[in-house]
């Protein structure tokens, strides 16, 4: 049995049991003394033991909103990517360690928090980042009771506002071809950048971080293994945002303007004096680096701005595949596949305004088949 038992005389029982560390790194017990036989003081410490994995016993600590934080912030560096823990450290700093840094963790309470989210919104910040603003509060008190700081986290009953999804309106066939036109005119190299986005719906990342072995030309298939990630100036090829690796078939245009992309390169590689190395980027600078996804969107920006399409973003080309393929009857399963959504649910919360008409296309197959019953002819 967790706890300890130590009997003290007569009918007389010490019970106690761990919580944890203080913030100076000192052991803290939760204990009582109980009286009646060995088997009540059993009971008694068992009972102890539920109180204290539900939480409502907590070691008397000092540590302040602020200090939580840093400590907070040390844990997620080693375990969740860099980007996110970026936003993290940007969001911390800003808004909560100037309100609530000084704050006994005891003395926080539900009020405090929504008041906090109230105050900010009001200040003009948006939803969305009201929201980051309690992940990032919700997630480090829920640390705190895990390290028995606390003995209840007050962010589980607060209420940050409400963030309204953007609608999701994908450019037209029009707008698409229009835009890829005009960039394979302007620069055949950022010509085909577009028009594999556009293609596969791969994400900005993932495209800059294409290579020549994650593609089979003769089989038209292409390997979705990795991403460029950006935080400030820096760049860093990792996994997928979703972790997973997908393999996406390529059609007959895609794969002749893949072939006419690679020769161009090795003509400039042979050019500066040099063979391309067979797992050359895709999409990279003369010095052999990636394509910086920030740049590809400046790149698309003016571009977009140049053919009075305002409105339309470089991710926007990802829904207007997503939108197609739907339109078109393909199987929400491999939608998503091809997307890189981890779960199906996702590509039918983003996409859910393609749907009806497909559900109607489905509606009709339906009654086709039905067609012939005595039931339908008796309908009509």
């Amino acid at each position: 049995m967790r706890g300890h038992l130590q009997h003290r005389g007569g009918d007389a029982w010490r019970i106690k049991v761990y919580l944890g560390r203080s913030a100076d790194g000192r052991k803290r017990y939760q204990e009582r003394t109980v009286r009646g036989s060995r088997r009540d003081a059993e009971r008694d410490l068992a009972r102890l033991v539920v109180e204290v994995d539900e939480g409502r016993h907590a070691a008397a600590a000092p540590m302040t909103f602020g200090e939580l934080l840093d400590r907070w912030l040390e844990v997620k560096r080693a375990s969740v990517a860099p980007r996110t823990v970026e936003s993290y450290e940007w969001i911390a700093p800003k808004y909560l360690g100037p309100r609530l840094g000084d704050r006994k963790l005891a003395a926080l309470r539900t009020m405090d928090l929504d008041a906090l989210y109230a105050e900010l919104h009001a200040s003009g910040l948006s939803a969305r980042t009201v929201r980051i603003c309690h992940t990032v509060v919700r997630q480090s008190l829920e640390q705190a009771r895990r390290w028995r700081q606390i003995a209840r986290s007050p962010a589980i009953d607060a209420t940050p506002p409400r963030s309204l999804r953007r609608e999701v309106t994908p450019p037209t066939v029009e707008k698409v071809v229009g835009l890829l036109d005009a960039a394979y005119d302007a620069d055949p190299a950022f010509g085909t950048y577009l028009w594999v986005t556009s293609a596969t719906g791969c994400r900005r990342g993932e495209a800059c971080a294409l290579r020549w072995t994650d593609i089979d030309l003769d089989r038209g298939e292409l390997s979705i293994r990795r991403a460029i990630v950006q935080t400030g100036r820096e760049l860093r090829e990792e996994d997928t945002k979703t972790h997973q690796s997908r393999r996406v078939a390529l059609d007959e245009a895609t794969v002749a303007l893949l072939r006419q992309h690679r020769l161009r390169q090795r003509e400039q590689a042979l050019a500066l004096g040099m063979p391309l190395a067979d797992d050359a980027l895709l999409f990279a600078t003369v010095e052999g680096t990636p394509w910086r996804p920030d740049v590809c969107t400046n790149r698309f920006g003016r571009l977009r701005a140049g053919l009075g399409l305002d409105g339309v973003r470089l991710h926007d080309l990802r829904h207007f595949v997503a939108s197609v393929l739907i339109d078109g009857g393909i199987p929400i399963s491999t939608v998503s596949t091809r997307l890189g959504h981890s779960q199906m649910s996702t590509t039918l919360n983003l996409y859910t305004h393609a749907i009806p008409a497909t559900d109607q296309a489905a509606a009709a197959y339906l009654g086709t088949l039905l067609a012939g019953s005595r039931v339908s002819r008796k309908a009509r």
